[in-house]
């Protein structure tokens, strides 16, 4: 569980710095220039309006739930004790984690995703205190 909560919590903090540094043509129209949490609620307000570009939302969440279910194979061989290790979905294209590499690799991945699991957390935090996204001091 946490291999895939640091993750998530990498592409969340990711995301999270790239909206303040680019925001998608037509995104405006839509939310105006809500972030992060805001912005979820302004799709949501938008959705309740009628507001038909506001179902990007509902493509998110169907993207999303549709990763998770192709994933539960590999999480239920992990689960009964097969020889697959936790995170590893033999995706590699890059080669990175072949020979001696693949060890440091685990523990980067490992380290990288419990400080973006905290940075997140004081994102939002930052967020929600006074209303600017983490580049917007």
């Amino acid at each position: 569980a946490e291999l895939k909560h640091g993750r998530a919590a990498m592409l969340a903090a990711a995301g999270a710095i790239a909206q303040d540094l680019y925001t998608f043509p037509g995104v405006e129209k839509v939310i105006g220039d809500a972030k992060m949490t805001g912005a979820h609620d302004a799709f949501i307000n938008a959705v309740h309006d009628g507001n038909p570009q506001a179902y990007a939302m509902h493509q998110i969440v169907f993207w999303v739930g549709l990763v998770e279910v192709l994933t539960i194979p590999a999480i239920s061989e992990t689960m009964k004790g097969g020889p697959r290790a936790a995170g590893d979905f033999k995706f590699d294209p890059l080669g990175l984690g072949k020979g001696d590499k693949l060890a440091r690799m685990q523990l980067c991945e490992i380290k990288n995703g419990r400080l973006a699991m905290i940075g997140i957390g004081g994102m939002v935090h930052h967020y929600l205190l006074n209303g600017k996204g983490p580049l917007g001091q």
